[in-house]
């Protein structure tokens, strides 16, 4: 039997990213710049590792803020260095 809680674990959003107290704490041009680097993925999600340093580089020049921030927050969020 499926409990409410367990549904909440299987059950993802594209804006499940939000939730998280690292992404509460970012600027507000950083949580632009996340959610488009999270949309972009999504579009070609089997060239994820293809595309990263591309699409990272595009959008930190869009949103005009540091790489280093937002490779900071992919750290924080996932533990992985980039």
């Amino acid at each position: 039997m499926i409990t409410l809680s367990n549904l909440r674990k299987l059950t993802t959003e594209k804006t499940d990213h939000r939730r998280s107290p690292v992404y509460k704490k970012l600027a507000p041009k950083a949580k632009e710049a996340v959610d488009d680097v999270y949309a972009q993925m999504e579009k070609a999600p089997g060239k994820v590792l293809m595309n990263f340093s591309k699409v990272m580089k595009d959008v930190t020049k869009k949103y005009k803020v540091q790489i280093k921030d937002i490779v900071a927050y992919f750290k924080k969020e996932t533990g992985i260095t980039i």
